[in-house]
């Protein structure tokens, strides 16, 4: 997969949507799709674009709305997570906490 600028980019901008309210419910839904593409970001990049993903699902968890579906065993958020907070002892293993935490 492409780890490249553009990609972290991009992520980055995802993640400054996902502050604001009004945007977290409509992000985080499971007809959108983005969490499985966040999810797949965490699970097989390296690099900065990881953390920016995990900084959006953190986001997008705090909405009560989006709560059960990221949660769920179909999108595979939470072995994603410990998988995070097994390996990482950065502010990635930070927000994979903060993540679980809201869930």
């Amino acid at each position: 997969s492409d780890s490249g600028e553009a990609r972290v980019k991009a992520l980055r901008t995802l993640m400054k949507l996902s502050y604001a309210d009004e945007n977290g419910v409509y992000m985080g839904s499971k007809d959108l799709g983005l969490a499985y593409a966040l999810v797949a970001v965490v699970s097989s990049d390296r690099g900065e674009a990881p953390f920016e993903a995990l900084g959006t699902l953190m986001n997008l968890s705090i909405a009560n709305e989006n709560r059960v579906f990221m949660g769920s065993k179909d999108l595979g958020l939470v072995p994603a997570l410990v998988a995070v907070v097994s390996s990482d002892s950065g502010e990635a293993r930070v927000d994979a906490l903060g993540t679980l935490w809201n869930l």
